[in-house]
């Protein structure tokens, strides 16, 4: 008070148990208004609230402990079935009728792709994490090393991949790294049949009001880098733009496009991790267009 300035106060009446604001402002040199009111009713809801935003970090927090353990502990269960499945077939390769022969083989694709779920699922418990250190990423150089990581799958979809300048941004450098790797794959993969694939990636900065994402409030007027990632692949509907960051969401078979559903997820992920946002815009057969937009 001695400032000047107004002030409020916030306490519990034990012998009540209620909830009582006090607001002191000063009038002149000599007088002063208080104010009491009985904030009970909102301040209850603001507890409860409180509370239940703890248990559910808690929550979340022993579902990745148990996604993590549980994901680490099938890798050598795993890694064994495939292993000595490929041994029985070796051994008895004289002996087993085709009928037979395909039965193994199905036994070896269901492996193959039980082991890649759990390393997504474990990379998905990594990122969840966040206990990284914040340093400055250059996505340029990010971009070059996936595409040297994708070398062989380029070489097959006889794809370009067409990149501006890229920011550097303050982020988690790994999770950056698979958060590119993860969009560019899936450019890569979601290809149409015969055509060879071309990727744009392109960067500008502005407003969250001025990118066309849907942002909070507080973010209409901060400023972000806009990353969009643009491919020539067979798209989708736009009505699933949102769901397919959905973890284990996917808009085709394994026949057609394999895959965990957990790749878009990681994305998802990361891109909150760093405070920011993605949407995705596509329509059928005319290619996908994924906007990352970063902080500043």
């Amino acid at each position: 008070m001695e400032t000047g300035e107004p002030s409020n106060v916030q306490y519990k009446v034990e012998s009540s148990g209620k909830w009582v604001e006090i607001a002191l402002s000063r009038m002149d040199g000599d007088h002063l208004i208080i104010v009491y009111s009985d904030i009970t009713e909102s301040k209850e809801v603001q507890l409860r609230q409180e509370l239940l935003l703890e248990e559910l970090r808690r929550s979340n927090e022993s579902l990745e402990d148990f996604t993590s353990a549980a994901s680490h502990d099938l890798k050598e269960p795993i890694r064994k079935v495939h292993f000595f499945t490929e041994r029985l077939k070796e051994k008895l390769q004289e002996r087993l009728s085709s009928e037979e022969r395909k039965l193994l083989e199905r036994v070896e694709n269901a492996t193959a792709r039980m082991r890649l779920l759990v390393d997504d699922l474990l990379e998905y418990s990594h990122v969840s994490r966040g206990n990284q250190e914040v340093e400055d990423v250059d996505l340029n150089h990010k971009v070059q090393l996936i595409q040297t990581d994708l070398e062989l799958m380029m070489a097959e979809k006889e794809a370009t991949i067409y990149a501006g300048t890229l920011p550097v941004v303050r982020g988690y450098r790994r999770q950056l790294q698979q958060l590119l790797h993860n969009l560019l794959h899936n450019a890569l993969k979601y290809s149409k049949p015969g055509v060879p694939v071309v990727v744009n990636i392109a960067s500008q900065t502005a407003t969250g009001k001025e990118t066309g994402v849907s942002v909070r409030p507080e973010d209409q007027d901060k400023t972000f880098y806009v990353v969009e990632i643009s491919d020539n692949g067979i798209g989708f509907e736009q009505e699933y733009a949102e769901k397919i960051f959905n973890i284990f969401t996917r808009l085709h078979g394994n026949t057609e496009y394999t895959g965990t559903g957990v790749g878009l997820a990681i994305v998802k992920k990361v891109v909150d991790n760093h405070d920011g946002y993605i949407a995705a815009e596509s329509t059928p057969g005319n290619g996908a267009t994924f906007k990352l937009l970063l902080p500043v």
